[in-house]
């Protein structure tokens, strides 16, 4: 892994976190009813997807230091 994965990893942790409540709207926009809940399987699935996708990066940016081993010049 290179020494910018951190930082990679942090930039899809925002652009998730910020773009993914607005995708959620989105799709629920599209359906029938613009209410919650979700009438159509779709939305289920971009809502779970979202929600799970926030909740993994979100687990892999708070443990990194766990994890991950940067390479040191020498």
């Amino acid at each position: 892994m290179s020494s910018r994965f951190p930082y990679a990893l942090l930039a899809a942790m925002t652009l998730l976190t910020f773009g993914g409540p607005f995708l959620i709207a989105l799709v629920l926009w599209g359906g029938e009813s613009s209410r919650w809940p979700p009438d159509r399987p779709i939305e289920w699935i971009v809502f779970g997807l979202v929600v799970s996708l926030v909740v993994v990066l979100f687990v892999a940016c708070v443990s990194i230091r766990l994890w991950y081993k940067p390479q040191r010049k020498s």
